[in-house]
C-alpha cells in the first residue's frame, strides 16, 4: 500500500502475511513491525502477531551450527536464514507525528440586559431567625375594639341631669339618682383560649390578644382558661392532665372566646367540635348570668345563623373597627 494510493478500508492477517513475504520477512520481530504498520499491532490495541502463519515445511532450513545440526546447544531454534534471490526491501521508519499544544480560552461572559438584585443586608441576630408577626387586628385599635367588646355598661356615670329634671319638672319623686351609662371591665373577663390543631395558625394572635386583656382588665381579674375544639371537653390554665370539667365564672363576668366554634380546620376531622356541643356550652354560660362574646377568624358571610341567638360574635380581622363592633353588640 503506497502513500499515494487509495486508503485501505480493512486490514486482515492475510494482508499482513503477504506484505511480509513481499518483503522477505522471516523473524517475529519483523512480522511484528509490519503488522504495527498496517494497523494490527500493539499502538492501536491489537494483539501482536508472534509467528507468522502457514506451514512451517514452506519455510527454509534453518542452517547447522559447527557443533552439529539442528538447533543450538541451549535449546533454542537457531534464526532463520534470508531466502536466496529475494531483496530485502528496506522498511520505512514510523513518522512520529507531534501535537501542537493549544491555548486555552475562558469561556466568554454573557452579559445580561437588566441589572442583578442587590445583595441582602445581614439582619441582627436576634431577628435573623423571627420573622415579623402581622397580627389579625390592626395594632393602633386592638386596645378599644377589646374594650368595645368586652365591657359591660351599668349605670355608674356622670348624672343624668336631663332624666332628674323630667322627674322634678312632673312632680315625681326621685327614687335614685339617675346616672349615665358607664362602661367598666371591673367585673372581670374569663378567656376561654382555643389550642386545637385548627387555632394553631392563630396561635400567636391569641397570646396577644391575652396579652391586650390583661392590660385593660389586670391580671388579677383575667382568667385563662385553655381548651381543645370544645371547652365541654375539659379546660385547665396548665397541661392538658390537669384540665377539668368546665364551670362558668361568677355572676357577670364576661366569657371572651378565641376559638373558630367548629367553622375551622379540616372538615373530616373527628375531634372537631359539633354544634350541639358549642349550644349546650353556651346554653350554660347564659344559665350563670354571664354574656359570652366570641372573637373568631372567620369572615362574616361565612357565620352560621345561630351565632346571633346565642353569643356576641366579633370579626378577628383588620377591617375590625369600634363602630362594626358597638354596631354588632346592639
Amino acid at each position: 500500500m503506497t502513500a499515494g494510493g487509495p486508503a485501505t478500508r480493512e486490514i486482515w492477517l492475510g494482508d499482513v502475511a503477504r506484505a511480509a513475504s513481499a518483503l522477505g520477512l522471516t523473524d517475529a520481530a519483523g512480522w511484528e513491525r509490519v503488522a504495527a504498520l498496517l494497523g494490527l499491532g500493539p499502538g492501536v490495541g491489537q494483539v501482536p502477531v508472534a509467528e507468522p502463519p502457514g506451514d512451517p515445511t514452506d519455510l527454509p532450513a534453518p542452517p547447522t551450527e559447527p557443533g552439529g545440526a539442528g538447533p543450538t546447544g541451549d535449546g533454542e531454534p537457531a534464526s532463520y536464514a534470508e531466502p536466496l534471490g529475494v531483496p530485502r526491501q528496506p522498511v520505512a521508519e514510523e513518522e512520529s507525528t507531534l501535537l501542537v499544544p493549544v491555548g486555552h480560552r475562558p469561556p466568554r461572559r454573557t452579559g445580561w440586559a437588566v441589572d442583578p438584585l442587590p445583595a441582602p443586608r445581614s439582619a441582627p441576630a436576634a431577628e435573623a431567625g423571627a420573622l415579623p408577626h402581622l397580627p389579625l387586628l390592626a395594632p393602633r385599635s386592638t386596645a378599644a375594639v377589646l374594650h368595645a367588646a368586652l365591657a359591660r355598661v351599668t349605670a355608674e356615670g356622670d348624672l343624668d341631669v336631663e332624666r332628674a329634671a323630667d322627674h322634678l319638672a312632673r312632680g315625681l319623686p326621685l327614687a335614685e339618682i339617675p346616672r349615665r351609662p358607664l362602661p367598666t371591665l371591673r367585673y372581670g373577663v374569663q378567656i376561654l383560649a382555643d389550642i386545637s390543631a385548627s387555632m394553631e395558625p392563630f396561635a400567636r394572635d391569641v397570646e396577644d390578644v391575652i396579652d391586650q386583656v390583661r392590660s385593660l382588665v389586670g391580671v388579677a381579674g383575667t382568667r385563662v382558661l385553655r381548651f381543645a375544639d370544645c371547652p365541654s371537653r375539659g379546660v385547665g390554665a396548665g397541661p392538658r392532665g390537669t384540665w377539668r370539667p368546665y364551670q362558668p365564672p361568677q355572676h357577670g363576668t364576661r366569657v371572651l372566646l378565641l376559638s373558630g366554634l367548629g367553622r375551622i380546620g379540616p372538615i373530616f376531622d373527628p375531634h372537631r367540635g359539633t354544634e350541639r356541643e358549642w349550644r349546650e356550652t353556651l346554653l350554660r354560660i347564659r344559665q350563670h348570668g354571664c354574656d359570652t362574646v366570641a372573637l373568631v377568624p372567620v369572615p362574616e358571610r361565612l357565620w352560621p345563623t345561630w351565632w346571633q341567638s346565642r353569643l356576641r360574635v366579633v370579626a378577628w380581622d383588620r377591617g375590625t373597627t369600634v363602630g362594626r363592633v358597638v354596631g354588632g353588640l346592639r
